[in-house]
């Protein structure tokens, strides 16, 4: 479950609600003959990226990273902040590494439904597990596969921001131990 899994969440909103007005617009030219079409509705503001850069923790001591990336996605319906970072503990192949995701989308409720939907359930097999969890309040959903040696977790901080972390070759228990290197607090009062 790599980042991946938001970025397909955010496409999916996007999709849905441009499909949304292309139908709506389509209805109105076809049923309305007023001349001028309903307003879109303006999206949730989003914080700059940059301002989500400044919680991504520095890497531990023994661990290197990347230096964080991010982006604000602006379409008319539609808005998206995020910021990224990877770490790693050595050069070799098989070395644990770390990405820490922060994501804001303003707290548009469709985003947040898709993205959410599938943490209502758990399951587990010699391969792995998916579990939907809490963590201090947060809800969240963690997923782990054994043959790959990779989990993964995120959470929604104040019903805003989603936090995403993935380990490799790193033991689950590790998700917990980098979100603690996140000011959660502090994101959670950032707007």
């Amino acid at each position: 479950m790599k980042t991946r899994f938001l970025w397909l969440a955010a496409t999916g909103v996007i999709l849905s609600t441009c499909a949304g007005i292309a139908n709506e617009t389509t209805v109105q030219l076809q049923v309305s003959s007023s001349p001028t079409p309903a307003p879109r509705p303006t999206p949730p503001p989003v914080v700059p990226y940059e301002k989500l850069l400044v919680f991504l923790p520095e890497p531990p001591e023994g661990w290197t990273s990347e230096k964080p990336s991010g982006s604000t996605t602006d379409i008319e319906v539609f808005k998206l902040s995020t910021a990224t970072r990877t770490y790693q503990k050595g050069d070799d192949d098989n070395v644990p590494v770390t990405t820490i995701s922060i994501l804001d989308a303003g707290g548009h409720q469709g985003y947040f439904d898709i993205t959410t939907s599938g943490w209502k359930f758990s399951s587990a097999t010699p391969d792995g597990y998916d579990k939907a969890v809490e963590i201090n309040g947060m809800r969240g959903f963690e997923h782990s596969n054994t043959a790959a040696k990779s989990s993964s977790l995120c959470v929604v901080v104040a019903k805003r921001y989603f936090v995403q972390i993935e380990v490799t070759n790193q033991e689950p228990g590790e998700l917990r131990e980098w979100l603690k290197k996140i000011d959660l607090k502090k994101l959670g009062e950032l707007r």
